[in-house]
């Protein structure tokens, strides 16, 4: 169960990975995304939203928000950073059929939905939530994240450096040592799974030359040649093979 290992994580969530240099980067390159894809006064299901950072960011956009998180104890961080103008709820994102709204669009940031171990049936659920033409916005953990395939190698630990390649069911480890089952979607998988009610406007790679956030330390001894590369990513993210080697990878739909 995951909702635990959340709570435990929110006090000290934004500290350790939000607000670090890498966060932001990577933050920032997904909002570039998203610019384009709702308007004010839209209405946006947030999955897994966390400590309400991006919750917080398209309300100011005037984007009509219920932001969902598993974990309670993630939900009352969000809830005081967003305050009245964003609402909340405690739901698992495969609880999203259990809503009796409908919505113009979708949202999860950074691997929420690598959580879900039945992709095809959130995948249904969530397009009978919206509308058609909506579009949704998904950032899964990469497969083949370069930066972590090298930084391990180098360290003498293939088997680390090639987890992401594994099927099926893994546990991972976010701090505190507590573990979490997680699925490293290959991007034919995601695709697979939403196809049937979706259809795919682009894929994006995000954090290709920005490093995953346990490499932190490494952006912020040199800041101003990360932001050189992030702003490389905005060139590179959206072609082959850039859109498969970061540490998260972007989709971006359309609900049929």
């Amino acid at each position: 169960m995951t909702e635990p290992f959340f709570d435990s994580l929110a006090a000290d969530y934004d500290r350790r990975y939000a607000e670090t240099a890498v966060g932001r980067l990577q933050r920032a390159q997904v909002w570039r995304q998203l610019n384009t894809l709702w308007q004010a006064g839209d209405s946006l299901v947030e999955l897994g939203c966390g400590t309400g950072i991006d919750a917080a960011a398209l309300s100011a956009r005037s984007i009509r928000v219920l932001a969902t998180d598993i974990s309670p104890a993630m939900v009352e961080v969000a809830r005081r950073r967003c305050g009245a103008g964003v609402r909340l709820a405690v739901l698992a994102a495969e609880q999203i059929g259990m809503l009796d709204e409908h919505f113009d669009g979708a949202f999860s940031n950074f691997a929420a939905l690598n959580c879900i171990l039945d992709l095809d049936a959130f995948a249904r659920d969530l397009a009978s939530r919206l509308r058609p033409g909506a579009k949704a916005a998904f950032c899964f953990f990469g497969r083949t994240c370069l930066w972590e395939i090298l930084g391990y190698l180098v360290r003498g630990s293939p088997r680390k450096a090639f987890r992401r390649r594994r099927s099926g069911t893994v546990l991972a480890s976010i701090g505190g040592g507590t573990e979490v089952a997680v699925r490293y979607y290959s991007p034919d998988q995601v695709k697979r799974a939403f196809t049937p009610w979706f259809r795919l406007i682009r894929t994006v790679g995000i954090g290709v030359s920005v490093p995953p956030t346990y490499l932190d330390a490494l952006v912020q001894r040199t800041p101003r040649l990360f932001k050189q590369l992030s702003r490389l990513d905005q060139v590179i993210g959206s072609y082959w093979p850039a859109i498969h080697l970061g540490d998260h990878t972007l989709y971006l739909l359309e609900c049929l």
